[in-house]
């Protein structure tokens, strides 16, 4: 399930509650703020079908919240999964405008995720963002664009590159 802090609007992904708990306090790790969260109203993949909706795929925990705190500010779906068989089951569930997707990845390659994207018609209108933090140099970038990703950018990115990248993409 995804929360957010209602004081920072700084939001987290944890477990699911145990049935037969109506509701948990948490304290944010970033603003102190404590709240009340009821599984019963949260809902991980809520969408609305009037914004954009931007899939982040990445294994890492701490850079997918990462990228939920730099995007927060989008008038857009923000959604997370954490494999490239959590991302192609959400893309069957969601109508995905962006997707954001790293190249290393625990279940498949990101590449080889982007190839099955672009061979299915269903999905020929996605942008696809790819990143990477194991660069090296122009061959991770050139491998991305073979293999149909619109962009490509290292995880060392500076935080206004990346926003203005997922702009662009997002209004093409």
């Amino acid at each position: 399930m995804i929360i957010q802090c209602p004081a920072c609007k700084s939001r987290y992904r944890t477990r699911v509650l145990p049935s037969g708990q109506s509701s948990l306090q948490i304290k944010c790790p970033k603003c102190s703020h404590q709240f009340l969260v009821d599984p019963a109203q949260s809902e991980t993949t809520e969408v609305s079908t009037e914004k954009q909706t931007i899939l982040m795929v990445d294994d890492a925990r701490f850079f997918r919240d990462l990228l939920l705190d730099l995007l927060k500010d989008f008038n857009a779906n923000l959604v997370t999964a954490d494999s490239a068989e959590e991302a192609w089951v959400l893309l069957h569930k969601h109508a995905v405008d962006l997707l954001i997707v790293d190249i290393n990845l625990p279940d498949k390659n990101g590449l080889d995720l982007i190839r099955e994207i672009r061979e299915d018609s269903t999905f020929g209108k996605i942008r696809i963002l790819c990143i990477s933090g194991v660069y090296r140099k122009d061959d991770d970038a050139m491998m991305a664009v073979r293999a149909g990703a619109d962009d490509f950018i290292s995880k060392s990115f500076k935080p206004r590159e990346l926003t203005e990248r997922i702009q662009k993409l997002l209004q093409k």
